[in-house]
């Protein structure tokens, strides 16, 4: 008769297992119960918390497996998370508005402060302004008359070089001054002893533009300065010198 080999019952956990010990000839078998784990396997509760589309738990299995819980945990975690964030965020805002507030209200503090010395300052500056004003104009009627003959100097000056240089001045003065004058006899024309070279010249220029004159006389005198002319009617004397000239012109301009 052929041998057997006696059955060995196997744990169906993936630890392996010592083989039980074989009986003792002629003796029993001690008899030792199964042992179950009472905690589920972690494979089960790492497919739970994947949240794979082809699985999903039962809730109260997930429930007794602590899923729910650790799924709880972590929203309420994530909604501090937020309330943090949000309070941060305010938080920032809240003091930018606060420094931007407290800075344009000092400004204001700061310049209503300091705005009665700015204003005295300001009249101090106002004041001195005025006072070179007045300085100014003491400063110009002090010297008016200076200013004035110095002026009359410099153009007698300059007046005199252009008479100097050209040759028809005299014939120019003498024609204006002959338009003026109502009546054209019975008068004297006086010129300088150094334009009597040029009277003849200068009766010819104005025969030209008038006519022969009745009763004229041309004379020259020491009395009468270069470039200057005098003439004598009945009703007066007209004085034409460059001397006077410039006076009649700088109490116009004092007037």
């Amino acid at each position: 008769m052929t041998g057997f080999t006696p059955y060995v019952p196997r744990s169906l956990d993936k630890k392996a297992e010592a083989p039980p010990a074989a009986p003792a000839p002629g003796g029993a078998m001690d008899y030792k119960p199964k042992e179950f784990d009472a905690h589920p396997a972690q494979r089960v509760v790492d497919l739970g918390e994947k949240n794979l589309p082809h699985f999903r738990l039962d809730g109260n299995v997930a429930e007794q497996l602590g899923i729910e819980e650790k799924r709880r945990a972590e929203f309420e975690q994530r909604v501090q998370g937020e309330i943090e964030r949000r309070w941060q965020k305010a938080s920032e805002k809240a003091q930018v508005e606060g420094f931007q507030s407290g800075l344009e209200k000092g400004k204001k503090q700061a310049y209503e402060a300091e705005l009665p010395r700015i204003q005295e300052r300001l009249n101090r500056v106002e004041a001195v302004l005025q006072e070179c004003d007045k300085m100014r104009e003491r400063i110009f009627l002090a010297n008016e008359a200076f200013l004035m003959d110095l002026i009359s100097q410099v153009a007698r000056m300059v007046v005199l070089k252009e008479v100097e240089l050209d040759k028809e001045y005299l014939h120019r003065v003498v024609i204006s001054l002959l338009h003026q004058l109502g009546t054209k006899e019975d008068m004297k024309i006086t010129v300088s002893d150094q334009d009597f070279a040029v009277i003849e010249a200068l009766r010819g220029a104005v025969e030209k533009e008038f006519g022969k004159l009745t009763n004229t006389a041309w004379e020259h005198s020491p009395q009468v300065p270069a470039g200057g002319v005098r003439i004598d009617t009945r009703f007066g004397v007209i004085d034409a010198s460059v001397q006077t000239q410039i006076e009649n012109v700088m109490r116009a301009l004092k007037a």
